[in-house]
């Protein structure tokens, strides 16, 4: 590392000293040997250092970083007996799994270098290891932070070492001598800014003393043989769902009430909600320095301010707000960024628009850079510890803190880059949504689903960027080709106000991409029981297609018209729709389309009876589906055969069918929803109550949560009957009235009438129906529920609800019990006449309560 010579680089190293000091200019003046005047332009940076200015600020610098052994905000200048390691000023908090995992480390290796982010503590984990398990070890102390100059390096370690000069000898062999005569272990803190000097000196001890043992501390890798890097990971922060007991047991929330003590020593952790307090640290990323300096707001803010204005916080003055520390997370954080080439620090900018894990071919695309670019750049970030890294079996994947992002997003503004970056970003987030329509349904669906479930935040950036740019091409493009992600992960109400948003800015456009995206929202009303919806978007879409010539986009068109149709009870129409999808895969030869299509046609005459037919098909198209052998595809084969089978009374087979499909239908709500009625329906036939009620509620709360209502009735029935027979009749008569109220909502006649016709088998009257079901089944009963009827809480739990949390979730998130949310719901369902949460989501999505989440 060459020596800073520019300017700048002199007044930030004479500002730092100055503040390390507690010196006026004038007082650093006469240290120096210069006037005030020369002091204040050169700080200005009006004027620049002489070489001879340079050298007394070197020297100066080294007779600091020898007297002082201080290590920012956390200790003070008294000696310990360890050899001048850092007294700490307060409490060490946690980390005992790192002080076990490290001390293992060090005993077995001579080099370990403990690397992380600014203000992760790395210096106060390693002082507290050595102070515990190295009492007896003679320690040295070398601070390197205030070291500015890479020739003071050796004169600093020969001062703590107590080794003076020897004529004619060179002082690294003196050194040398000191350290064979009484072997020593090293502590070299905070190497970052002379990274190639500590690494040289400590690849020239090692390699001549064999006894000696060396911990560094730095932000970046020193990169030689025999250096061992230990990552210093944030605190231990509790989940969302995580219970008091859990929260109080973190360490990032231990620390937190430390240093919220150390501030305000009447301040209890009793005294604000755990929940509160667990956010904050997530939030905060669980850094040790973040977590510390926004603690100190205690007694001014409470911890929900605290939480809102966090990034504010962290980024103030310590001057102006009457803090004594001298530190910002900016400035830690600026250090860093000062030790990367302006390329590199563009490049970390850039990365900032990430908005969740991301790969290194992402990188490579959104950067516009070549792949042993993109390579070497991760490499460095990582290295520099600017990412963090999770690796997995087949491709690592690769994040930012949230307090670090706030800052790389800071310097992408200033770069002016952020336009021409967040587009490249859209754009190639689209390409990947593009191909995960055809990869969804292929051989490799179970990886596309994978990576989707990763790329969650960044399709999301994508969707707001095409949105907020007007760019509807792109806005349907992608939302047009995630229809199947939404359909697997339950995110129908998303996907949906997705793709009306763009259909609206596409206007009465009937070009391929328009029918796509009218297709795709067919086919998500259809399943999120607005079959009225999907018949109206599945006919336009067969309006446009047809003249292009486009039948492989037809069949699914027809598919959702037949889907729709049969849902309603419209089995003529269903039956056209389903005929129509098997004319058109048998013309294009598509054999794994056709299976999908015979499937189609069984279920529609497994709903009319024709249980030896359904039977027949169903056996051909899984026949199908095993020969290219996709496991979803072939999960849903066995989950309808075995349906079959139960009807006709071949349990064994069926069960077999049963365990085969389970193990493949992970990951996919609807099908985990349709095996577990299956399996209660199997329990139930076999009269074993409690595994078949266990099953139903499974296959509910599944159905339930992957936003498939009209999947949801079947199970309500099966649980409603075996209440029935169990002699639990209150609880029957509520699971199908439940039932009931549902198909009706929906229009779903078939599942309608079955409820009914088991409501009059618990009551003994023909007609049970409550005021529902007098609702016509054509259509959903129109509805103009008001967001002014909801509460600011309501609204709140609605809008949490939307976002796909659960009771729990809620609560942990809004600091109430479960019980309370629970009673918010009912209150929300009741005010705004919705039937469930299904409804409840896609309300406050359409009424600008929620905002749309992939």
């Amino acid at each position: 590392m060459s020596e800073p010579r520019d300017a700048e680089s002199a007044a930030a190293r004479l500002r730092f000293l100055r503040s390390s000091l507690g010196l006026s200019q004038e007082q650093l003046a006469r240290r120096l040997g210069v006037s005030f005047a020369t002091v204040n332009r050169w700080e200005s940076g009006r004027t620049q250092l002489s070489a001879r200015a340079l050298t007394a600020l070197a020297q100066l610098e080294a007779e600091v970083a020898v007297s002082q052994s201080t290590v920012g905000g956390g200790a003070s200048s008294t000696t310990s007996p360890l050899d001048r390691l850092p007294v700490a000023r307060s409490s060490f908090v946690g980390r005992a799994r790192e002080l076990a995992e490290l001390g293992a480390l060090m005993r077995r290796s001579r080099l370990v270098t403990l690397i992380g982010p600014g203000g992760a503590g790395k210096t106060r984990l390693a002082s507290e290891l050595l102070s515990r398990d190295f009492a007896d070890a003679d320690l040295v102390f070398v601070p390197l932070e205030q070291l500015r100059d890479p020739r003071t390096l050796t004169s600093s370690l020969a001062s703590r070492l107590r080794v003076h000069d020897r004529k004619g000898t060179p002082l690294i062999e003196s050194i040398r001598d000191t350290l064979a005569a009484s072997p020593r272990l090293l502590l070299l803190d905070g190497a970052e800014r002379l990274a190639d000097q500590v690494a040289e000196l400590a690849s020239n001890l090692l390699g001549t003393l064999p006894e000696l043992r060396v911990i560094v501390t730095s932000r970046v890798v020193l990169g030689i043989p025999g250096e061992v890097c230990w990552t210093v990971p944030p605190l231990a922060c509790p989940s969302v769902t995580a219970d008091a007991s859990d929260i109080a047991a973190s360490d990032a929330v231990q620390l937190f009430i430390a240093r919220a003590s150390d501030r305000l020593p009447d301040f209890r952790a009793s005294d604000v909600a755990p929940h509160a307090i667990a956010e904050l640290c997530r939030r905060l990323d669980g850094l040790p320095l973040a977590i510390e300096l926004i603690a100190g707001w205690v007694g001014t803010l409470s911890i929900r301010e605290i939480l809102q204005q966090r990034a504010v916080l962290l980024d103030s003055e310590p001057s102006q707000v009457g803090q004594h520390s001298g530190r910002r997370l900016a400035d830690v954080l600026q250090v860093s960024y000062d030790l990367l080439n302006p390329e590199q620090q563009r490049r970390l900018a850039m990365l900032s628009v990430f908005g969740g894990s991301f790969r290194i071919d992402d990188i490579q695309a959104v950067l516009g850079i070549d792949a042993l670019t993109a390579v070497a750049t991760t490499r460095l970030l990582v290295d520099s510890s600017w990412l963090v890294v999770t690796r997995g079996p087949e491709q690592n994947l690769f994040s930012m803190l949230e307090t670090i992002k706030t800052f790389a997003t800071l310097q992408l503004e200033k770069t002016g880059d952020g336009p021409a970056v967040r587009k490249r970003h859209a754009l190639h987030w689209a390409s990947i949504a593009v191909g995960s329509e055809q990869g969804l349904s292929g051989p490799d669906a179970a990886g596309w689903s994978r990576r989707l479930e990763v790329a969650g935040p960044d399709l999301y950036l994508a969707l707001h960027w095409a949105d907020e740019h007007s760019d509807a091409d792109l806005g349907l493009d992608i939302s047009a080709s995630l229809w199947r992600w939404w359909l697997v992960r339950g995110r129908l109400a998303v996907g949906r106000n997705w793709l009306a948003r763009f259909l609206t800015q596409a206007g009465q456009r009937n070009d391929e991409l328009a029918g796509r995206a009218v297709c795709a929202a067919a086919v998500l009303a259809a399943e999120n029981g607005d079959y009225a919806e999907a018949i109206r978007n599945a006919e336009r879409a067969m309006a446009i297609f047809g003249p292009l010539g486009l039948k492989l986009r037809m069949t699914l068109a027809a598919t959702v018209l037949g889907s729709a149709n049969r849902y309603l009870g419209n089995t003529e129409a269903a039956r056209l729709g389903f005929e129509s999808a098997v004319r058109l895969r048998e013309e294009l030869g598509d054999r794994r389309g056709l299976s999908i299509a015979i499937n189609n046609m069984a279920l529609l005459e497994l709903d009319v009876g024709n249980i030896g037919r359904a039977r027949e098909l169903l056996e051909q198209a899984l026949a199908i589906k095993r020969e290219f052998g996709e496991q979803m595809s072939i999960a849903l084969g066995l989950a309808n055969l075995s349906d079959v089978l139960i009807k006709t009374g071949e349990w064994d087979t069926a069960e077999r069918l049963l365990d085969e499909g389970v193990a493949m239908a992970e990951g996919n709500p609807q099908l985990i929803g349709t095996f577990r009625a299956n399996q209660g329906a199997l329990a139930a036939h076999r009269e074993e109550w409690a595994v078949a009620a266990e099953h139903f509620r499974a296959a509910i709360a599944a159905s339930d949560a992957g936003g498939h209502p009209h999947d949801s009735i079947e199970p309500m029935i099966g649980l409603g009957r075996v209440y029935h027979r169990t002699g639990q009749r209150d609880e029957a008569l509520g699971e199908l009235r439940r039932a009931q109220a549902l198909a009706a909502d929906i229009g779903n006649a078939p599942r309608l009438a079955e409820a009914e016709a088991a409501l009059a088998e618990v009551t003994g009257a023909p007609d049970a129906a409550p005021a529902q079901s007098a609702a016509p089944v054509s259509a959903p009963p129109a509805r103009a529920p008001r967001p002014g009827n909801l509460t600011a809480r309501q609204a709140d739990v609605l809008r949490l609800l939307a976002a796909g949390r659960s009771n729990k979730q809620i609560a942990a998130e809004l600091y109430l019990s479960p019980a309370t949310v629970e009673r918010h719901l009912a209150t929300i369902y009741r005010n705004l006449g919705l039937a469930g949460r299904v409804e409840a989501a896609r309300f406050a999505i359409e009424n600008g309560i929620a905002d749309p989440v992939l």
